[in-house]
């Protein structure tokens, strides 16, 4: 990393040194420029989350991991299951649990913020993948509640368990779909995977697209959730010809 500025050398230094929270990749794009990759878990604890905002205020360019709701069917109810047991967990340690850098770099008064995953078109993949997995959570929410459904609705009850297990026996399909996750079509063995798989893809051309637009900056870091870091980065190699500097 001797090649960054030293404040952004020294941020992730930082971030490297707290593997719990962050997980740090750079490599060099076509162009030269030289591209951080900070894999984060989205909570943390107030000293690691302000390892995140050291990270992404010593670049003038960030681009972020952020899901577009508003292009995806269901993805509205997507984001609210994915972000609601988050929400709860911050409550209940009364602030001690902090959120994501990605909100820290959107917040940023200087430099420029990106979402990565801004499309002209999102995945069908990504469309099937939001459905199911809101599906998957609203039945294992409504299944806690079976002993208290099945004296009033027993038939509704049934159904309920019935699709409960029905995703759970679904649920085997990720072995194989695991190993086969670096074909584009891996969500169809089983929708979570296109949770990571297609929005790496979106992630990577979006990174592309984000260096082109901003040519002059020789210096970008990219914050994402660590599950997207190693299918990114790869993308970013094999696809786009970046190069591992470290």
């Amino acid at each position: 990393m001797e090649s960054l500025p030293d404040r952004a050398r020294r941020a992730l230094e930082r971030a490297r040194a707290a593997p719990v929270s962050y997980a740090v990749r750079v490599l060099r794009a076509p162009s030269g420029t030289l591209v951080a990759i900070l894999g984060e878990t989205h909570l943390k604890l107030e000293e690691a989350a302000e390892i995140g905002k050291e990270v992404v205020s010593a670049f003038e360019l960030r681009g972020v991991e952020t899901f577009q709701r508003k292009q995806v069917v269901g993805g509205s109810a997507f984001g609210f299951v994915i972000d609601f047991p988050r929400r709860i967990l911050r409550a209940l340690s009364f602030g001690a649990i902090k959120g994501s850098t990605i909100t820290e770099a959107k917040q940023l008064p200087d430099g420029y913020t990106v979402e990565l995953e801004r499309a002209k078109r999102m995945p069908f993949g990504l469309h099937v993948t939001a459905l199911y997995t809101t599906a998957f959570f609203v039945v294992a929410f409504l299944a806690m509640l079976i002993p208290l459904i099945a004296p009033i609705a027993p038939l509704l009850a049934a159904a309920i368990a019935f699709v409960a297990v029905a995703f759970q026996v679904h649920m085997l399909a990720l072995i194989p779909g695991i190993l086969l996750r670096r074909q584009s079509w891996s969500w169809v063995i089983h929708p979570f995977l296109g949770i990571l798989t297609l929005r790496d893809e979106l992630m990577a051309a979006g990174t592309a697209r984000m260096l082109d637009d901003h040519a002059r900056i020789k210096f970008a870091v990219t914050v994402m959730g660590r599950a997207h870091v190693a299918g990114y980065s790869r993308l970013l190699v094999e696809k786009y010809g970046f190069k591992v500097v470290e």
